[in-house]
C-alpha cells in the first residue's frame, strides 16, 4: 500500500476540521469496540446524528453539571454490554460510572432506568431487565440453577 504524501496528509488534516470530517472522526471512535463488549450501536443514521447533536451542543456534564474543560472533556457514555447510549458526561464522571457500573454481581449491571442481567449460554444470549435489584438477583440465581450445569 503506497504511503501518503505530505500533500495528502495536509488535505486529510484540513478535511478533519470540516463539520463532516469532525462528525466521522468522532463517531468512528464511538463505534470502535472496547476490549470486552460493544462500541456504540445505533439503529440508523438519524439516531447517531441525534446523539452527535447532543454531544456537540452539550456544555455541561449531565451527572455533575460541571463545564467541560481541556482536562475534563466530554464523553459519550454507553453500555459496553448492549452498546446503547446513556448520557453525555465529563471524563471524570464517565470514568467513575465505568468503575461503579455493576452491582458487584457478575452479569448484572446498572442501566439508565434500572438493572439488567445478561448472560450468554453457548451461542445464545439471554437478558432480563428490572427496576428491582433484589428480584433480579433472585431471578439470576434461579435461571442459572436451571440452565447452567457442569457435564
Amino acid at each position: 500500500m503506497p504511503r501518503r504524501t505530505e500533500e495528502q496528509k495536509e488535505q486529510r488534516r484540513i478535511y478533519e476540521q470540516t463539520p463532516q470530517g469532525k462528525f466521522l472522526n468522532i463517531i468512528s471512535n464511538w463505534k470502535r469496540p472496547p476490549k470486552n463488549g460493544y462500541g456504540l450501536i445505533c439503529e440508523n443514521r438519524e439516531e447517531i446524528e441525534g446523539i452527535y447533536g447532543l454531544y456537540i451542543s452539550s456544555e455541561r456534564c449531565e451527572e455533575c453539571n460541571c463545564l467541560y474543560t481541556e482536562d475534563n472533556k466530554k464523553c459519550m457514555d454507553h453500555c459496553h454490554e448492549s452498546g446503547k447510549f446513556r448520557y453525555i458526561l465529563c471524563h471524570s464522571c464517565n470514568t467513575k460510572r465505568k468503575k461503579n457500573n455493576t452491582s458487584g454481581i457478575p452479569n448484572i449491571s446498572k442501566q439508565q432506568n434500572g438493572w439488567e442481567y445478561k448472560i450468554q449460554i453457548k451461542s445464545k444470549k439471554h437478558s432480563k431487565f428490572s427496576t428491582d435489584l433484589e428480584w433480579l438477583k433472585e431471578y439470576k440465581v434461579e435461571f442459572e440453577k436451571n440452565n447452567l450445569y457442569i457435564h
